[in-house]
Protein backbone atom coordinates (compact mmCIF):
# COMPACT_ATOMS: atom_id res chain seq x y z
CA UNK A 1 0.00 0.00 0.00
CA UNK A 2 1.69 3.49 -0.87
CA UNK A 3 1.65 6.40 1.27
CA UNK A 4 -0.65 8.41 -0.48
CA UNK A 5 -3.51 6.08 -0.10
CA UNK A 6 -2.89 5.70 3.78
CA UNK A 7 -0.82 7.98 5.42
CA UNK A 8 0.23 11.68 3.66
CA UNK A 9 3.53 14.11 5.00
CA UNK A 10 1.38 16.49 6.61
CA UNK A 11 -0.19 13.38 8.45
CA UNK A 12 3.00 12.30 10.07
CA UNK A 13 4.08 15.57 11.00
CA UNK A 14 0.69 16.33 12.61
CA UNK A 15 0.83 12.82 14.43
CA UNK A 16 3.74 14.48 16.39
CA UNK A 17 1.49 17.67 17.28
CA UNK A 18 -1.24 15.17 17.82
CA UNK A 19 0.43 12.76 20.52
CA UNK A 20 1.33 16.02 22.21
CA UNK A 21 -2.30 17.62 22.29
CA UNK A 22 -3.84 14.71 22.98
CA UNK A 23 -1.68 13.91 26.09
CA UNK A 24 -1.63 17.79 27.22
CA UNK A 25 -5.56 17.79 26.90
CA UNK A 26 -6.02 14.27 28.70
CA UNK A 27 -3.83 15.36 31.58
CA UNK A 28 -6.15 18.57 31.57
CA UNK A 29 -9.32 17.18 31.26
CA UNK A 30 -8.09 13.78 34.20
CA UNK A 31 -6.93 16.77 36.84
CA UNK A 32 -10.09 18.93 36.19
CA UNK A 33 -12.35 15.31 36.98
CA UNK A 34 -10.09 14.91 40.47
CA UNK A 35 -10.99 18.77 41.15
CA UNK A 36 -14.38 17.78 40.57
CA UNK A 37 -14.95 15.26 42.59
CA UNK A 38 -12.90 17.22 45.97
CA UNK A 39 -15.65 19.61 45.62
CA UNK A 40 -17.92 17.37 45.78
CA UNK A 41 -16.35 15.58 48.64
CA UNK A 42 -16.01 18.78 50.18
CA UNK A 43 -12.57 18.11 50.65
CA UNK A 44 -10.81 20.78 47.64
CA UNK A 45 -8.12 21.86 49.24
CA UNK A 46 -5.46 19.23 49.56
CA UNK A 47 -6.39 17.59 46.40
CA UNK A 48 -6.58 21.18 44.23
CA UNK A 49 -3.26 21.80 45.70
CA UNK A 50 -2.54 18.00 43.92
CA UNK A 51 -3.90 19.14 41.13
CA UNK A 52 -2.24 22.69 40.55
CA UNK A 53 1.38 20.71 42.02
CA UNK A 54 0.42 18.55 38.75
CA UNK A 55 -0.08 21.21 36.26
CA UNK A 56 3.26 22.36 37.52
CA UNK A 57 4.55 18.83 36.64
CA UNK A 58 3.35 19.39 32.98
CA UNK A 59 4.31 22.43 32.17
CA UNK A 60 7.79 21.78 33.54
CA UNK A 61 8.15 18.73 31.61
CA UNK A 62 7.41 20.86 28.57
CA UNK A 63 9.52 23.54 28.97
CA UNK A 64 12.28 21.43 29.65
CA UNK A 65 11.91 18.94 26.57
CA UNK A 66 11.94 22.15 24.30
CA UNK A 67 14.70 23.93 25.94
CA UNK A 68 17.04 20.83 25.34
CA UNK A 69 15.98 20.79 21.73
CA UNK A 70 17.91 24.38 21.80
CA UNK A 71 19.92 24.59 24.05
CA UNK A 72 20.91 20.93 24.85
CA UNK A 73 21.18 19.94 28.83
CA UNK A 74 24.10 22.05 29.25
CA UNK A 75 22.30 25.12 28.70
CA UNK A 76 19.18 24.28 29.97
CA UNK A 77 19.33 26.02 33.44
CA UNK A 78 16.44 26.83 36.56
CA UNK A 79 16.77 30.11 35.80
CA UNK A 80 15.61 29.35 32.04
CA UNK A 81 13.42 26.77 33.42
CA UNK A 82 11.94 29.25 35.34
CA UNK A 83 10.62 31.32 32.33
CA UNK A 84 10.21 29.57 29.94
CA UNK A 85 7.09 27.69 32.08
CA UNK A 86 6.10 30.59 34.53
CA UNK A 87 6.62 28.14 37.25
CA UNK A 88 7.85 29.19 40.68
CA UNK A 89 11.25 27.66 42.11
CA UNK A 90 9.35 26.15 44.94
CA UNK A 91 7.27 24.03 42.26
CA UNK A 92 10.72 22.56 40.69
CA UNK A 93 11.71 21.01 43.91
CA UNK A 94 8.33 19.98 44.95
CA UNK A 95 7.63 18.32 42.07
CA UNK A 96 11.04 16.95 41.23
CA UNK A 97 13.66 16.83 44.49
CA UNK A 98 16.32 15.60 42.61
CA UNK A 99 16.36 19.32 40.37
CA UNK A 100 17.36 19.73 37.54
CA UNK A 101 19.03 16.55 36.86
CA UNK A 102 15.57 14.56 37.98
CA UNK A 103 13.44 17.45 35.71
CA UNK A 104 15.61 16.29 32.72
CA UNK A 105 15.48 12.79 32.67
CA UNK A 106 11.17 12.53 33.13
CA UNK A 107 11.39 15.21 30.35
CA UNK A 108 13.36 12.99 27.79
CA UNK A 109 11.29 9.61 29.12
CA UNK A 110 8.52 11.80 28.04
CA UNK A 111 9.53 12.51 24.50
CA UNK A 112 10.54 9.36 24.21
CA UNK A 113 7.31 8.06 25.04
CA UNK A 114 5.49 10.01 22.45
CA UNK A 115 8.48 9.47 19.83
CA UNK A 116 7.76 5.86 20.28
CA UNK A 117 4.15 6.28 19.72
CA UNK A 118 4.26 8.40 16.86
CA UNK A 119 6.54 5.85 15.37
CA UNK A 120 4.33 3.14 15.73
CA UNK A 121 1.77 4.99 14.33
CA UNK A 122 2.94 6.37 11.28
CA UNK A 123 4.93 3.17 10.75
CA UNK A 124 1.73 1.05 10.59
CA UNK A 125 0.16 1.90 7.99
CA UNK A 126 3.01 1.90 5.12
CA UNK A 127 5.61 0.10 3.94
CA UNK A 128 8.38 1.49 5.66
CA UNK A 129 10.37 2.86 2.48
CA UNK A 130 7.64 5.18 1.93
CA UNK A 131 7.15 6.05 5.37
CA UNK A 132 11.52 6.93 5.82
CA UNK A 133 10.75 9.08 2.27
CA UNK A 134 8.24 10.75 3.96
CA UNK A 135 11.10 12.15 6.78
CA UNK A 136 12.67 14.47 5.25
CA UNK A 137 9.39 16.92 4.96
CA UNK A 138 8.37 15.97 8.58
CA UNK A 139 11.85 17.26 9.86
CA UNK A 140 11.98 20.09 7.55
CA UNK A 141 9.26 21.57 8.78
CA UNK A 142 10.23 21.39 12.21
CA UNK A 143 13.81 22.75 11.36
CA UNK A 144 12.98 25.60 9.44
CA UNK A 145 9.63 26.38 11.64
CA UNK A 146 12.16 26.95 14.83
CA UNK A 147 14.78 28.78 12.61
CA UNK A 148 17.60 25.87 12.80
CA UNK A 149 17.71 25.70 16.32
CA UNK A 150 15.72 23.16 17.77
CA UNK A 151 16.85 19.61 16.91
CA UNK A 152 16.03 16.15 19.40
CA UNK A 153 15.66 16.13 22.90
CA UNK A 154 17.01 12.43 22.72
CA UNK A 155 20.05 13.59 21.29
CA UNK A 156 20.06 15.93 23.27
CA UNK A 157 19.79 14.16 26.38
CA UNK A 158 22.83 11.49 25.28
CA UNK A 159 24.69 14.33 24.92
CA UNK A 160 24.56 15.73 28.72
CA UNK A 161 25.79 12.31 30.54
CA UNK A 162 27.94 14.96 32.77
CA UNK A 163 24.64 16.76 33.95
CA UNK A 164 22.27 13.76 34.26
CA UNK A 165 23.86 10.41 33.66
CA UNK A 166 19.84 9.21 33.87
CA UNK A 167 18.68 11.46 31.40
CA UNK A 168 21.56 9.72 28.99
CA UNK A 169 20.72 6.43 29.96
CA UNK A 170 17.10 6.84 29.49
CA UNK A 171 18.11 8.47 25.81
CA UNK A 172 19.83 4.87 25.20
CA UNK A 173 16.90 3.13 26.16
CA UNK A 174 14.96 5.52 23.76
CA UNK A 175 17.56 4.52 21.05
CA UNK A 176 16.75 0.75 21.74
CA UNK A 177 13.08 0.93 21.58
CA UNK A 178 12.96 2.32 18.34
CA UNK A 179 15.32 0.06 16.45
CA UNK A 180 13.52 -2.67 17.94
CA UNK A 181 10.47 -0.86 16.81
CA UNK A 182 12.04 -0.95 13.49
CA UNK A 183 12.90 -3.85 13.43
CA UNK A 184 9.84 -5.31 14.19
CA UNK A 185 8.17 -3.71 10.87
CA UNK A 186 10.78 -4.35 8.85
CA UNK A 187 10.50 -8.23 9.83
CA UNK A 188 6.75 -8.05 9.09
CA UNK A 189 8.05 -6.97 5.68
CA UNK A 190 10.14 -10.03 5.50
CA UNK A 191 13.60 -8.94 6.16
CA UNK A 192 15.52 -11.26 7.77
CA UNK A 193 16.05 -10.74 11.83
CA UNK A 194 19.67 -10.17 11.52
CA UNK A 195 19.45 -8.25 8.74
CA UNK A 196 16.31 -6.07 10.16
CA UNK A 197 18.26 -5.11 13.30
CA UNK A 198 21.23 -4.24 11.56
CA UNK A 199 19.08 -1.96 9.00
CA UNK A 200 17.27 -0.52 11.94
CA UNK A 201 20.08 0.96 13.67
CA UNK A 202 21.36 2.31 10.90
CA UNK A 203 18.33 4.26 9.50
CA UNK A 204 18.13 5.75 13.46
CA UNK A 205 21.90 7.03 12.97
CA UNK A 206 21.47 8.48 9.55
CA UNK A 207 18.42 10.41 10.47
CA UNK A 208 19.82 11.24 14.13
CA UNK A 209 23.42 12.03 12.83
CA UNK A 210 21.06 14.07 9.28
CA UNK A 211 19.44 16.38 11.80
CA UNK A 212 22.64 17.12 13.82
CA UNK A 213 24.37 18.23 10.46
CA UNK A 214 21.06 20.62 8.87
CA UNK A 215 21.09 21.83 12.34
CA UNK A 216 25.00 22.52 11.98
CA UNK A 217 24.97 23.49 8.09
CA UNK A 218 21.19 25.68 8.90
CA UNK A 219 20.15 23.59 5.49
CA UNK A 220 17.73 21.16 5.31
CA UNK A 221 19.91 19.00 2.49
CA UNK A 222 21.38 16.81 4.89
CA UNK A 223 18.54 15.63 6.00
CA UNK A 224 16.73 15.39 2.68
CA UNK A 225 20.06 13.08 1.42
CA UNK A 226 19.51 10.75 3.48
CA UNK A 227 16.16 10.38 3.80
CA UNK A 228 15.78 8.96 0.12
CA UNK A 229 19.07 6.79 0.59
CA UNK A 230 17.90 5.18 3.58
CA UNK A 231 14.74 5.31 2.31
CA UNK A 232 16.38 3.34 -1.17
CA UNK A 233 17.89 1.19 1.10
CA UNK A 234 15.13 -0.19 2.73
CA UNK A 235 13.24 -0.88 -0.69
CA UNK A 236 16.31 -3.02 -1.77
CA UNK A 237 15.78 -5.17 1.04
CA UNK A 238 11.47 -5.31 1.46
CA UNK A 239 11.42 -5.17 -2.22
CA UNK A 240 8.93 -2.65 -2.31
CA UNK A 241 9.30 1.08 -4.34
CA UNK A 242 8.88 3.84 -1.81
CA UNK A 243 6.12 6.52 -2.81
CA UNK A 244 7.49 9.81 -3.62
CA UNK A 245 7.06 12.33 -0.61
CA UNK A 246 6.44 15.87 -1.17
CA UNK A 247 9.14 18.41 -1.64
Amino acid sequence: MGIGNSLSVAGIFAAFVWLHEVARTFRSLFWQGVQRKALHLSRPIGIQEEVRVMGARDRLVDSAIDLMRRYGIAGTGISQLLEHSGISRRSIYLNFPGGKAELVTEATRTAGKASSAAIRTFTAGADLASCIAAFPAMWREGLIASDFAAGCPIVAAALGRAESSDAADVAGETFTEWEQILSDRLEAEDVEPETARSLATTIVAAVEGAVVMSLATRSTGPIERVGRQISDLVAVHTRKTPAASAS
